[in-house]
């Protein structure tokens, strides 16, 4: 005979229990169209549930290691030097965290959350070591730039009709733009004059690759599926 398990809560209930003695609810209430219930099921939370747990797991871990690296700092290093980067770090990871716990479903917010984080870690990061002036000049311009064409790319790919090698393709021209960003703005910080180089070149080999892809996706393959063309 099999175990009764309790449908809310798991926990496994004698022969004759009426009531779960952990939750307080009825098991076998009239119109539970499930006639047997096993302890493998618990185990299957929704996926707002799973999200939930680790996000409450993922607090308590930023907690407790930002905790301990301040309290490690101020007894070995009598102050607050190198755990105010550890707790910036662990902090801004938790917030990802939690923007993806939350905002997944909501590219836009998410997005814009995503930013604020990444961009209020690398400013704590310069304030921390001054004087601040990478953040102004690379730091900010880098950063903006990099979620904005995430969140472009996040657009694209929710329009899409068909996804196949056309999204590879767009990544590698997001790529190319990226990094042409990068030259421009390193080349305005460290010189005041904007040099196009490494980037002309990454562009150049990346862009003709990205236009094969197109024409594989839209003429050869007509939408074929990455998944199904590398068999898996």
């Amino acid at each position: 005979m099999k175990d009764r398990i309790c449908p809310n809560c798991g926990v496994i209930l004698d022969e004759g229990l009426e009531i779960c003695p952990l939750c307080k609810s009825v098991p076998d209430e009239p119109g539970d169209e499930r006639a047997e219930i096993y302890p493998s099921d618990i185990l299957h939370l929704s996926e707002k549930k799973a999200r939930i747990h680790t996000w409450e797991l993922s607090a308590i871990l930023a907690l407790s290691a930002s905790l301990i690296c301040l309290i490690v700092d101020m007894v070995i290093g009598k102050g607050l030097n190198w755990s105010l980067y550890s707790v910036t770090s662990v902090v801004g990871l938790w917030l990802l965290i939690t923007s993806f716990t939350f905002l997944l479903k909501r590219p836009v917010l998410l997005s814009i959350t995503l930013s604020i984080t990444t961009l209020g870690m690398l400013a704590i990061y310069d304030i921390i070591q001054p004087p601040a002036e990478w953040f102004v000049g690379i730091g900010l311009p880098v950063s903006l730039s990099f979620w904005i064409l995430f969140a472009f790319f996040i657009f694209i790919l929710r329009s899409l009709k068909s996804k196949g090698f056309n999204v590879l393709a767009i990544v590698f021209i997001e790529l190319s733009a990226l990094c042409i960003i990068l030259d421009i703005f390193i080349d305005l910080a460290l010189t005041g004059n904007i040099t196009i180089d490494w980037s002309a070149i990454t562009a150049a080999t990346l862009v003709p690759v990205a236009g094969v892809l197109f024409f594989m996706h839209y003429r050869m393959k007509r939408g074929k599926d990455l998944g199904s063309f590398f068999h898996i």
